[in-house]
Parts: C-alpha cells; structure tokens; sequence
C-alpha cells in the first residue's frame, strides 16, 4: 500500500482503493481482500499496520499502527504522519482541529475532537531523558547509540487514528 491519504471525518485513501467510515466489513474486504487478523470488531490488514474498528458492521475507526519504521506511511493534510517531528504534526493537526484537544496523557497521546483525529507514543522526549538520568543515577549509563535511537522514536508518533464524527468526544 503506497501513496496513503488519511483524510479526516471521511476516508482514508489508498492505490486507488478508499475506506470510509460507516462502510461494511464486506466492503472493506471487498477493496482491501481477507484480513492479516481479527480481534473482536477488529479487521488487521498490512502485517497488523492497519486495524480497522467496527461498531454494527460499520467503519468507526481506522488506525495506522507502524510508526516511523513501518511499511504503511500514511500522510494527513499534505504530512507524512510518521515521519513528521511529534510537535510539528500537533501544531498541523490543532489547527485544523480549531477546538477542543484531549491532552491528559501529559504528551503521550492527544484526541483533536473536532477532527476525529487521535495521535499516540510510547515515550515523549522528556521521558526519554528521565531514563537517562535514571541510568546514570543507578550508575548504569546507556549506550549512546540506544539513547540516540530512543530520541529519534520519542519525537515522533507511533499510531495515528481517524473516527467518525464525535469519536474522541465520547472517548474522554
């Protein structure tokens, strides 16, 4: 899957196929084929890069979950998603979101309720850097080349997700 537009409240879009939300798990079978997996009301697709949620047989969530080193790089409003710095993609992404953000997982991952977006980490910057003090402290100090690959995943997001209209409102 090349060339991938996520395409907020809607779609995303993807070598010519589209997923909408609300559409059938027939019909994303029908532009995507069998699933890699399932999980519950979950189809996996993309070695389990892409999950797709339904609620009554209806698209209500589609995420990307390879991050930065993933085959899947989908771009939202002319950025590359993973490849874009974390901060860079929240300053995008607020603004189009022009209101409420659900921030209360202190940089780990923010729900931009008016778009229907959802962005996730594992590790921020700054929990990076308690590690490392951590390290020192305990008199065990990490080598620089897991420090320098521990920065480059932190500033960057890991998931990326759109819902159907109101998603992250009802999730807060």
């Amino acid at each position: 899957m090349k060339n991938i537009e996520i395409i907020p409240l809607y779609e995303i879009r993807a070598d010519g196929a589209e997923i909408r939300l609300g559409d059938s798990s027939n019909k994303v079978k029908a532009a995507l084929g069998e699933p890699y997996g399932t999980r519950e009301d979950s189809l996996y697709y993309y070695n389990n890069e892409l999950r797709i949620d339904f609620i009554a047989d209806s698209v209500e969530f589609i995420e990307f979950l390879g991050g930065i080193d993933g085959e899947l790089q989908p771009v939202i409003y002319g950025a590359p998603a993973f490849q874009t710095n974390a901060d860079t993609l929240y300053d995008i992404l607020t603004k189009e979101n022009e209101g409420m953000i659900d921030d209360n997982e202190d940089g780990y991952s923010y729900g931009f309720c008016e778009i229907s977006v959802g962005v996730y980490r594992e590790s921020t910057p700054e929990s990076v850097q308690e590690m490392i003090d951590d390290a020192k402290e305990n008199g065990e100090p990490l080598d620089k080349d897991d420090i320098a690959e521990e920065t480059r995943r932190a500033s960057h997001w890991d998931t990326i997700g759109i819902g159907v209209k109101n998603y992250y409102k009802r999730v807060i």
